[in-house]
């Protein structure tokens, strides 16, 4: 009947030990500031963005599949978006290259998010290893996805 005792009182204290010591870590690890963010964490602002258009194309491999999306770029500075839009021959050749970029993509590298993500990640570096610097770094911040459809 003691040995029941004694496990009953060390389990009850072990349970308030971890039960104290979770509430202490999380209320050392919560949010600092009123809008939830984090005193650290900074945000940044979204640079100026320019829409590139919807694009449909079918997809390599066997099948017959199509996507169309419509796209947008986040550049770096506005000063590389009124280039960008004042000059269409970059809008051309931009599509042009999206469009080559499509073209050897297949429908299941497609399907899934980290798919999608790795496909905007080529777009930016194909694009910003095309179009010039501007003020020595990289024109393009984002690719984004207005919209995308898979069929």
């Amino acid at each position: 009947m003691k040995r029941i005792l004694i496990f009953a009182i060390v389990g009850l204290v072990m349970f308030g030990a971890g039960f104290g010591g979770g509430l202490i870590l999380g209320r050392t690890m919560s949010p600092t500031d009123e809008n939830g963010v984090g005193a650290g964490r900074k945000i940044e602002n979204p640079g100026p963005v320019v829409s590139i258009g919807e694009f449909t194309s079918n997809l390599a491999g066997s099948g017959r599949h199509v996507i169309s999306f419509t796209l947008s770029l986040e550049l770096v500075d506005k000063d590389g978006a009124a280039a960008l839009i004042q000059s269409p021959g970059w809008l051309v050749r931009i599509r042009n290259e999206i469009f080559m970029l499509v073209k050897d993509r297949v429908y299941d590298d497609l399907t899934s998010a980290e798919g999608t993500l790795q496909f905007a990640g080529d777009i930016k570096r194909s694009l910003n290893a095309m179009l010039p610097d501007v003020g020595g770094s990289a024109p393009i911040e984002r690719v984004l996805f207005e919209s995308i459809v898979l069929q």
